[in-house]
């Protein structure tokens, strides 16, 4: 092989690992900034259902989140019209159930996160705690412009 053909190969090589490199660093940064603000993002608002999952099953989902979820079935599972439309009329028919059993529990729920709220209020600060409420507040008001009522 002659020296110009070398220096070709050796500069394609340089440039290849240089592009590949490129690529590693952009997702790595990529990733960190998006880490960066999901978490801020996550911190600018606390509602129940950050606090804790049981939370959400005590707020009923709206007919967006229904059709979400069904959307998200129909995709993963390849659904025909007649199955979609089959799994609608079983979620129609059992959202009764699922209302009676939010109402059942809600009580429960509700007062066991309001004695942890209030456990964590007892270690704050009186700086800290008015912050603490604010985020709350600003959880409770996103649900409420998400069309989920606290």
């Amino acid at each position: 092989m002659s020296e110009a053909a070398t220096a070709r190969s050796s500069t394609r090589a340089r440039a290849i690992f240089a592009l590949l490199a490129l690529v590693f660093a952009s997702g790595v940064i990529g990733a960190t900034i998006d880490r960066a603000v999901a978490r801020n993002t996550r911190l600018d608002a606390l509602h129940d259902t950050a606090f804790h999952p049981l939370s959400s099953l005590v707020r009923a989902p709206t007919a967006v989140d229904r059709a979400q979820y069904r959307a998200q079935l129909s995709r993963a599972l390849d659904l025909s019209t007649s199955q979609d439309s089959a799994i609608d009329r079983i979620m129609s028919r059992r959202s009764g159930e699922f209302s009676a059993l939010r109402e059942e529990i809600r009580p429960r729920v509700e007062h066991l996160v309001g004695d942890v709220r209030a456990d964590i209020e007892k270690v704050l600060t009186d700086t800290q705690r008015e912050a603490f409420r604010a985020l709350q507040q600003r959880g409770r008001d996103q649900l409420v412009s998400n069309g989920q009522a606290p």
